[in-house]
């Protein structure tokens, strides 16, 4: 059954959203090319993930 309240889980994909959201929107609005600010995008997307999962195990 899903909990009434967002899950450590919900926040975590809702931080990567944001963070792949924010990439592409500052290489659509800036100098910086595309391809890298969604680059660096995925690398924080998935520093999320990784710390996040990993945090759920100390």
């Amino acid at each position: 059954m899903p909990a009434d309240e967002p899950t450590r889980f919900d926040y975590l994909l809702g931080a990567m959203g944001a963070s792949l959201f924010c990439a592409a929107l500052l290489g659509a609005l800036s100098a910086v090319p595309i391809y890298l600010a969604a680059s660096v995008g995925s690398l924080i997307a998935a520093g999320v993930g990784i710390g996040g999962t990993l945090g759920e195990y100390e």
